[in-house]
């Protein structure tokens, strides 16, 4: 496979023209579908009418060109060299029939554009200049290896995804979907999480997700116990631990109690490729709180503000940040990813769209799944993922909110539904 990288930064053309160095009011008319409803179509039509009055400020062309066994495809984006600045006025706004139209004006800063300006990304990471390309990944329940040691959080295993879900969500490049209540492992005794690329398939298809994260609480086991004094307290036989009890035990309201003071908190999160199913990423992290309140008592529902303030709740935060932090790092420099869901001819539906930040003229690679089955390692017998082919490329003539429609070119066999549509990235 040879891959070939195009890069023209601020591009000077009949469409865009130099920035002049004072102020200027420009026109553009933006259209939006009304799909959603005019107040939407209104928004989106207006956001159109500032991406083109960018565009004419300078804009930067980024494209991959790769030839695979005789194939050629192509991906590419034009984007704007910096975001529009300045006072924007509705000069005149219509709906006609399926499309809502608005023109706008806008007082140019040229100075705070060039400011803004976006550098360059690092090549590992393939996301298109000034570009935000939403992936979208959906969680899923949490296995408990030792129930019993969690037995102060019964609603562990869904509300851990859940609360990963909303971290993940702060990721404005990132739509996440909560899917708690699904296992990707069809029986929990099973170790290997290769064994769930099947589901992890299924699930990511279904939910049109691209990555699908699940994982498996291995620990909360209590690894130290102590003494610790009590104070007109009541020896609540729930709370592990042991009690004294024995003669002037509760005298002038004083007692002694053995109870846990050292507890660790140990996970294991997967993350998968939503659209072939293989196991992307298998990583840990884990803590321990020691001393304080390391069982809280009473018990406190998992990520509960209650829960949170707790010693133990403080180690299980952090250890969630650091997954969190991972899962993004890991995620972030995959290229993205949709799929072909309905044929016209040479026309394709891919169910990723406006919302997603598809953008009229984008190129995107299209591959084909080589066979049904997976690729698999015959020596540790992993499943490595899907073979692939490349199969042309879709330039991409119209985006609705939450799909778009392109045009195939090249390609040796005819598209089909399932196949998928990737950026390219360049090296």
């Amino acid at each position: 496979m040879k891959r070939y990288a195009i890069h023209l930064a601020a591009l000077v053309a009949a469409f865009v023209l130099p920035a002049p160095s004072r102020a200027e009011i420009l026109t553009a008319e933006g259209v939006a579908p009304l799909d959603n409803g005019p107040v939407a179509a209104r928004e989106m039509a207006i956001q159109d009418a500032l991406k083109l009055i960018s565009i004419r400020q300078g804009a930067r062309i980024e494209s991959t060109q790769i030839m695979e066994s005789g194939g050629q495809g192509e991906s590419g984006t034009l984007t704007a060299a910096a975001p529009v600045r300045g006072a924007v006025k509705v000069l005149n706004e219509y709906a006609q029939g399926k499309l809502y139209h608005v023109k706008v004006a806008v007082d140019v800063d040229q100075a705070a554009m060039r400011e803004a300006a976006p550098e360059r990304r690092e090549a590992s990471c393939p996301m298109p200049v000034g570009r935000s390309l939403r992936r979208k990944l959906v969680t899923t329940y949490f296995d408990v290896a030792r129930p019993a040691e969690a037995s102060d959080m019964p609603d562990l295993a869904t509300a851990l995804p859940t609360e990963l879900s909303r971290r993940l969500s702060r990721n404005g490049m990132l739509m996440v979907k909560d899917a708690n209540a699904v296992s990707v492992l069809a029986d929990n005794r099973v170790a290997e999480p290769d064994a769930g690329w099947q589901a992890a398939s299924q699930l990511g298809q279904r939910e049109n997700a691209q990555f699908v994260v699940s994982g498996r609480v291995l620990s909360t086991s209590v690894t130290g116990k102590g003494v610790r004094p009590s104070f007109f307290e009541s020896n609540n036989t729930s709370q592990q631990g042991v009690f004294y009890n024995g003669p002037f035990a509760g005298m002038f309201g004083n007692g002694v109690k053995y109870v846990p003071t050292r507890r660790q908190f140990d996970l294991e999160f997967w993350v998968y490729d939503g659209l072939t199913g293989s196991l992307i990423a298998r990583e840990r992290v884990n803590g321990e709180a020691s001393g304080g309140q390391v069982q809280p008592t009473p018990p406190q529902p998992f990520a509960s503000a209650a829960f949170w303030q707790s010693d133990y709740g403080r180690v299980v935060n952090q250890a969630l940040d650091r997954a969190t932090r991972r899962i993004d790092d890991i995620i972030s420099c995959i290229p993205f990813s949709a799929r072909v869901v309905r044929l016209d001819g040479k026309r394709v539906y891919i169910n990723a769209g406006l919302l997603d930040g598809m953008a009229v003229g984008d190129k995107l690679l299209l591959y084909k799944r080589s066979s049904g089955q997976p690729l698999r390692d015959l020596i540790s017998g992993r499943e490595l993922g899907m073979a692939e082919s490349l199969n042309g490329d879709v330039a991409l003539v119209q985006v609705q909110p939450n799909f778009s429609i392109g045009v195939v070119q090249g390609g040796a066999r005819p598209p089909a539904e399932g196949d998928y549509v990737r950026f390219g990235t360049a090296h």
